[in-house]
């Protein structure tokens, strides 16, 4: 009867560790910023075009496609760019519409701005002292490679030059027009100068 038990014991510990390890299975450790990301698949949509000619609030085409809102929408462009200068290069950014990018590029020009890399997919902005604010935009949004967005607990703001998901906090200012090769080639931290184009 003993062995029995010990039997039935032995099997249960080995079921319960077969299902532990299995729901260990695939999980990567998570940085701060991936910890409140959620995975949605987003590539079945298509983006479309409003039919407005107004290059200055020109929507997202199939040639130069955004990443999307939680309900689906994609954002316009305002026509206005932004130029960061690394060492390697310039880095060209066609700023959205919307009242987040109003407040950012008020700020600009920013000097001496501090970059790292974050798992391998974006180049992530030193946190400023002060937050760079969302104004009236609902964070929520899923990115496409070579997007500037802004990621609210944190205050910064970041460009993908990988792919992303979806996440609850973050807020869309921009894609990268040229120069997302230069942003991807840089392997260590670096700095830069972000000021409105002319």
């Amino acid at each position: 009867m003993k062995k029995k038990n010990q039997a039935v014991v032995s099997m249960i510990a080995a079921v319960c560790m077969a299902l532990a390890l299995s729901a260990c299975q695939g999980k990567d450790t998570e940085t701060p910023l991936e910890s409140s990301i959620q995975v949605q698949d987003n590539s079945s949509e298509t983006n479309e075009t409003d039919g407005n000619d107004d290059s200055q609030t020109e929507n997202t085409t199939a040639e130069n496609p955004t990443g999307a809102y939680k309900d689906g929408s994609t954002p316009s462009y305002s026509g206005q760019k932004v130029k960061l200068t690394i060492d390697s290069g310039e880095v060209v950014i066609a700023m959205y519409d919307n009242t987040a990018v109003d407040a950012f590029l008020e700020r600009l020009p920013l000097t001496d701005l501090s970059f790292s890399d974050l798992s391998g997919i974006e180049k992530p902005a030193e946190a400023p002292e002060e937050p760079f604010s969302i104004e009236e935009e609902t964070p929520g949004y899923d990115p496409v490679t070579g997007e500037m967005v802004i990621y609210r607990p944190w205050g910064n703001f970041t460009i993908f030059y990988g792919d992303f998901r979806y996440s609850d906090e973050l807020v869309p200012l921009g894609k990268v027009e040229s120069g997302l090769e230069l942003l991807a080639g840089q392997e260590d931290d670096f700095t830069g100068t972000l000021e409105i184009m002319e």
